[in-house]
């Protein structure tokens, strides 16, 4: 059996955890991303296509690989977090958290009393992860908070000083959208940039991990060189995308008409 809180436990070393994104259903993904070789795995039930009644699926494929489970929630939404840690995720993802009662509604509905509100039956999680799972679970579970909006950030201070808040995380797509109008996954340059980097700065100054999601290659070593250490660095519908219109591409001596870049 796995140590269900290593990734946790690296983070919290100050290393680097390269985290790949999904968002296609039947598990056959998971199984590819995860024996890729990335650190941790995170089921995208927002804007993913897998859907909550796929999740437990999902979750049994990354386990057939040495990924950790994550899951980025639909929203803030406490019975969603408790379902997604009792199936067995040792991390969530919440977006669109815009201020510090976010932030502790947020981590009070992933930590059982007396530190928050979990509800305790951890049906999956003890199952896969062991009989000491619910002793450990409030030390090691990953909370990260999404900031993705202006307003978030008008808080940012008061979100990152919340107590068991583990990380924050970037959308580059809704904060570039909240900023200047435009959603746009890269990030290096202009409000963007200088929003992104700030984020970095602060979380660190609070000993908080900065997490952020790319496409990978080129953005993803433009989070690693601002001091982002929870890193997503493309997701399963994107690198199929890219690699198709690459193929593709070559082929036919140029991008097929009609075909925009994936901006997930």
């Amino acid at each position: 059996m796995r140590e269900p809180w290593a990734v946790a436990e690296r983070l919290r070393r100050g290393e680097v955890v390269l985290n790949g994104w999904l968002h296609l259903p039947g598990g056959v993904s998971a199984e590819v991303m995860g024996r890729a070789g990335y650190d941790a795995l995170t089921v995208d039930l927002q804007h993913g296509l897998i859907g909550d009644g796929g999740l437990v699926g999902t979750l049994q494929a990354i386990a057939t690989t040495p990924a950790a489970p994550l899951v980025r929630v639909p929203g803030l939404h406490p019975p969603d977090l408790m379902r997604a840690l009792d199936a067995g995720a040792v991390g969530v993802i919440c977006p669109m958290i815009d201020t510090p009662d976010h932030a502790d509604a947020l981590v009070r509905a992933c930590r059982y009393a007396p530190a928050g509100q979990r509800s305790f039956g951890p049906t999956r999680a003890r199952l896969v992860h062991g009989d000491a799972y619910a002793a450990g679970a409030d030390a090691g579970t990953l909370v990260f908070a999404m900031i993705e909006t202006a307003r978030a950030l008008e808080h940012l201070d008061a979100i990152l000083a919340t107590p068991g808040l583990d990380g924050v995380y970037v959308g580059p797509g809704d904060l570039s959208l909240s900023l200047t109008g435009h959603a746009t996954l890269d990030f290096r340059a202009g409000a963007v940039h200088d929003a992104v980097a700030h984020i970095a700065r602060a979380a660190a100054a609070r000993g908080v991990v900065p997490g952020i999601f790319t496409q990978g290659g080129d953005l993803a070593r433009a989070a690693l060189d601002l001091g982002y250490r929870f890193v997503t660095a493309g997701s399963d519908l994107a690198l199929l995308s890219t690699a198709a219109r690459a193929v593709l591409g070559d082929l036919r001596g140029g991008a097929p008409p009609g075909t925009p870049p994936p901006l997930y």
